[in-house]
């Protein structure tokens, strides 16, 4: 190594050493978006200066930091520079941060206003880039007995499935109330025409067999609208 190499990678190591301090002395308030991928990148990289890197992954999202942790490995690859031990740290973060997101929601035991519904549909939507439709069978009370994915990909009555809603709802026989959730990652929370008719579809089903539908829920991000709220339910 020579004596440039060397003051390079100490100077790499003093920066790298100050960014640790401003982490743990702020709880990371303190750091920027590119300071804190450049200090995560360099547990992966820690013989490099991953300044540059930080930023071009960014650049590649266009600057959207939530956007980073939501990619897939296959798309960080693309990235120059991010290489199979970058891409799998980025990518191990989304999934722990999405599996503390499920351990909350999991906590919500009793789905007794739409806050607290769409609060418990956030944990099953962390990170998902396509929309999914869920069901949450609840007691009478609110207390929730189980939830099954209805239908994957974008909602309207030919993905949706009457038979397997009820089905479903008999199969838990205490099931007295269902509230639907469904995600829209394409960034508009207003429900679509296709979403009130699959909606009324489903809730027409339900009828048949005495549960009521409670609610319908879309979530985005922090954000969420309620059928029940905006008078959509029939």
């Amino acid at each position: 190594m020579t004596e440039n190499t060397k003051e390079t990678s100490q100077i790499h190591a003093g920066h790298r050493q100050r960014l640790r301090e401003k982490l743990l002395k702020a709880q990371g308030d303190a750091l920027y978006a590119h300071e804190l991928l450049e200090l995560l990148t360099c547990y992966a990289i820690p013989r490099r200066d991953t300044n540059e890197l930080a930023h071009k992954i960014l650049h590649h999202f266009d600057g959207n930091f939530s956007a980073v942790f939501e990619a897939d490995f296959s798309e960080l690859r693309k990235i120059p520079g991010v290489g199979e031990h970058t891409a799998t740290l980025i990518v191990l973060v989304n999934r722990i941060r999405k599996e503390m997101e499920q351990e909350r929601s999991n906590k919500i035991t009793r789905l007794t206003t739409a806050e607290k519904a769409a609060e418990y549909a956030k944990g099953l939507f962390y990170g998902n880039q396509t929309e999914a439709f869920y069901a949450i069978f609840l007691t009478r009370g609110g207390k929730v007995i189980a939830k099954e994915k209805i239908c994957n990909g974008s909602v309207s009555e030919i993905a949706i499935e009457p038979r397997k809603t009820v089905e479903a709802a008999l199969r838990f026989q205490a099931t007295k109330e269902v509230i639907f959730v469904h995600n829209h990652p394409s960034g508009n929370l207003s429900p679509s025409g296709a979403d009130i008719d699959a909606t009324r579809l489903l809730t027409r089903a339900l009828n048949t067999v005495d549960v009521r539908v409670k609610d319908h829920i879309i979530v985005l991000d922090d954000e969420y609208y309620s059928f029940a709220e905006h008078g959509l339910l029939i």
